[in-house]
């Protein structure tokens, strides 16, 4: 079928795929290394894996998730046959997977295993024998899970966990023993949209914990205690989207660690002066889509490498003074906003000029039509107040 040509990776997904011949590689089996047939139908009709997949003897990725295949098509004789080389296997149902397919056994070269979708309520204790040392990245996404799988504690050399958008999870579900085997290893963890009321203790087994994203729990709030965990730990990045907090959380400045923080999209309508203060390794903070209608002059200091502000779909109409505090800054996303354009921002392009700032700046005036940027660079100097001021006016 392919006679003649070198192909590596095949990408088939959504296609409408309900059968595959085995002979459908022919010519290329001995090149592919990636498949990728996500979406199809491939499953319907008590069809198991295609007997193609029997002949690609160097595949190392491979993605049937989507197909409506049951526990009993992830036959012996393929998963068998593709265990010598797979390193990335994605499967799973919403609807036709309702138990764990002993069969991944065979899977021994696996670094990468993610599940998307399906009825697993209990996951076997025994479901990741076979590749206990191998596999770095494991994710279980759109799944009736009520308890985080035991056998996740034999993963010794697990790096990277995403457990999101689970179904009847919860807070109960976060059981801390599969955890207790992770400490030394695990640097990335993402309990995204689980249901969760309150910030997970079972970080305090994750000594190296890198990453930890929390978007979409109804959190709502967040103790110094719950700080305290991260700040004990090298934690880099923390995303916080959507967890309807109704203000920053009170310590978290003393995460002195931290290169990214996302608190977008929750209930925050104020920053006062020590919300945000003396994180000198942040990078990248996002305020946007918070009701916010009050930013303090004072707030931001100490935030030496800060490079990318988003300040985007809030509530505020004045550019906050606080903004000169960013001596690193490069990007301030002010898009969507209702900000007036007036003298009054003589202080913005004071900033610029005097420490030789180019900040790129999204976003729009409200009182004329013109982006910030362009009306802080073309107007504000002509303004009398500009024109007197020095770098050195207070």
């Amino acid at each position: 079928m392919f006679e003649q040509i070198t192909i590596h990776t095949i990408r088939l997904n959504r296609c409408n795929l309900s059968r595959i011949d085995e002979n459908a590689f022919g010519g290329i089996e001995q090149y592919l290394t990636a498949v990728d047939l996500r979406d199809n139908l491939l499953g319907l009709g008590g069809h198991p894996l295609p007997s193609a997949l029997l002949h690609l003897h160097k595949l190392q990725y491979l993605d049937v998730s989507g197909n409506g295949f049951r526990v009993g098509d992830y036959t012996d004789v393929v998963m068998r046959s593709i265990g010598a080389s797979l390193t990335t296997f994605i499967f799973g149902d919403s609807v036709a997977l309702t138990e764990w397919p002993s069969s991944v056994r065979h899977l021994q070269q696996l670094v990468t295993l993610d599940v998307e979708g399906g009825f697993l309520p209990i996951v076997p204790a025994g479901s990741f024998h076979g590749f206990e040392v191998t596999l770095r990245n494991l994710t279980f996404n759109n799944v009736n899970l009520y308890t985080v799988p035991l056998g996740i504690a034999s993963l010794r050399n697990l790096l990277e966990l995403h457990l999101d958008n689970l179904k009847g999870f919860g807070d109960y579900g976060l059981i801390e023993q599969p955890f207790q085997g992770l400490g030394r290893t695990l640097k990335i963890l993402s309990l995204k949209n689980d249901g969760l009321t309150v910030f997970p203790t079972v970080i305090k087994h994750l000594h190296n914990l890198e990453s930890l994203t929390l978007d979409e729990n109804k959190l709502e709030f967040i103790s110094d205690e719950s700080i305290a965990l991260l700040q004990q730990r090298n934690v880099t990045y923390l995303s916080l989207k959507k967890c309807d907090l109704s203000r920053v959380p009170g310590a978290i400045s003393n995460i002195r660690g931290l290169e990214t923080l996302d608190l977008s999209n929750n209930r925050i309508t104020s920053i006062e002066q020590n919300d945000v203060q003396n994180m000198t390794n942040l990078q990248t903070l996002s305020l946007a889509g918070n009701p916010l209608e009050y930013v303090s002059n004072k707030s931001f200091s100490g935030l030496d490498n800060l490079q990318t502000m988003d300040l985007s779909s809030t509530h505020l109409t004045v550019i906050s003074q606080a903004i000169q505090h960013l001596k690193s800054l490069l990007n301030l996303n002010l898009s969507n906003n209702k900000f007036e354009c007036t003298c009054d921002l003589v202080w913005l392009k004071r900033f610029f000029v005097c420490f030789r700032k180019t900040i790129t700046i999204a976003g729009d005036c409200e009182t004329i039509y013109m982006g910030i940027e362009d009306y802080v660079n073309t107007f504000i100097p002509n303004c009398l107040a500009y024109r007197e001021s020095t770098c050195d006016t207070p």
